[in-house]
Formats: structure tokens, sequence, C-alpha cells
């Protein structure tokens, strides 16, 4: 089990939305990030990474597999840039 810090996970979500890796590297790396995290978050970061942690699990890459529970690629893109929103005003003290 590895810990990562709030960073970590802002680091792994921008580089997704700024298209440096595909939304199946996002998903395989994400998923397992947040698995094997044992940190005890404070409730507002966890229920963000939580909550996106759900939205990749949706995920289904192939409109052929995908069902009416899934969600496709714009719509991981559209949470992922939410979370990443919710966790840059948590770290740098500006929620709201």
């Amino acid at each position: 089990m590895h810990q990562h810090t709030l960073a970590d996970y802002i680091q792994l979500i921008d580089s997704f939305l700024r298209g440096e890796i595909s939304a199946l590297e996002f998903e395989r790396v994400y998923l397992q990030m947040y698995q094997e995290d044992p940190t005890i978050r404070p409730e507002p970061e966890y229920n963000i990474l939580d909550g996106l942690f759900f939205g990749v699990d949706a995920f289904c890459a192939d409109p052929g597999l995908r069902s009416s529970d899934d969600i496709d690629e714009e719509q991981l893109r559209a949470e992922a840039r939410t979370a990443l929103g919710r966790l840059r005003a948590l770290s740098t003290g500006t929620q709201g």
C-alpha cells in the first residue's frame, strides 16, 4: 500500500484532462491508486475522491459494451474536471 498526497491525485487528473494520458490509462491508474491508498482523509477530500472513483468505475470505453449505467469518455472528463476544481479549491483553502 502506498499513501498518495492530494497533489498526486491532482497531477493525475490534470494529466488526463490535458490529454497527456488516455481515458483508459487514467482509469487504470486512478482505480489502482485509489484502491491501494490507505490514507484516512478529511471528509471533503474523501467525498471528492470517492465520487470520482465511482465515475471512473462507471467508465466504459467501448460504446458496444456501454450500458445505461455506464459513462463515456466525455462524461468521464466532465466528472474529472469537476473533481479537479473541487480538489484545487480544497488544496488552496478556497472551497465555497
